[in-house]
């Protein structure tokens, strides 16, 4: 009777083991899954800061700064040219026939006279009188001593006419004829090649005025580089 009941007590036993192995097999632990992925370490190159653009300040001009001013040149060769400083500007002169007159008092006696007599009693170039009025002449290259070519006369108006005294020689007998006009005098200052700044030694009254080249004085008739000034009260 046992022997009838140990043979399937073993099989049961056998098939217990069998079953508790496989489900060992296929039990999975379950639990948190890490991936890992490898990367190639790349060291960047530095980044290059962007220059700060450079900032350029300007000075304000020096206060001193003197302003360079650039002369106008005659047009035309041994005429004056009148120059407007405020305006820096050449204004030309009239051009004016002038007859040279010489006249013998008594047969000589009394002496003699040379008269330089324009047309009219007046210019049409006038100006106002100011303080520095100048003058613009350009020669030909050939003047040493421009003073001693070219006089500035004032004209006395006589007889619908102007006229200035350039010679007296005085006779034998008295004359209380006087001299009429005058010569009136100036300095001359280069300012370019063949061209020079007339500037008067003093400021001129109102009346006629007038440049004359005396470089021939054996002429009858010269040219008078004419003008006029006219007197305000707020002078």
């Amino acid at each position: 009777m046992k022997k009838i009941f140990l043979v399937p007590g073993l099989t049961l036993w056998a098939i217990l083991c069998t079953y508790q192995t496989g489900r060992a097999q296929t039990i999975v632990k379950k639990g948190a899954k890490y991936d890992t992925i490898i990367r190639k370490h790349v060291t960047n190159p530095p980044v290059k800061k962007k220059p700060k653009p450079k900032v350029v300040v300007t000075p304000p001009p020096p206060k001193d700064t003197v302003k360079v001013v650039v002369i106008p040149t005659p047009e035309f060769v041994n005429q004056p040219y009148y120059y407007d400083k405020d305006n820096n500007k050449l204004i030309k002169l009239e051009n004016a026939a002038a007859q040279m007159i010489t006249k013998k008092k008594t047969l000589g006696l009394k002496g003699a006279k040379q008269t330089l007599t324009m047309d009219n009693l007046s210019s049409k170039i006038r100006f106002t009188s100011k303080k520095d009025i100048g003058f613009i002449i350009k020669t030909s290259g050939d003047v040493i001593d421009l003073t001693s070519y070219i006089k500035l006369y004032r004209f006395v108006p006589n007889d619908e006419k102007r006229e200035v005294t350039i010679n007296s020689k005085e006779g034998l007998l008295a004359d209380k004829d006087e001299a009429k006009g005058e010569l009136i005098s100036f300095s001359v200052k280069p300012i370019s090649p063949d061209n020079y700044l007339i500037q008067l030694s003093h400021q001129l009254d109102a009346g006629e005025y007038g440049f004359v080249w005396v470089k021939n004085m054996e002429l009858k008739e010269f040219t008078v580089f004419a003008f006029g000034i006219d007197w305000k009260s707020s002078d």
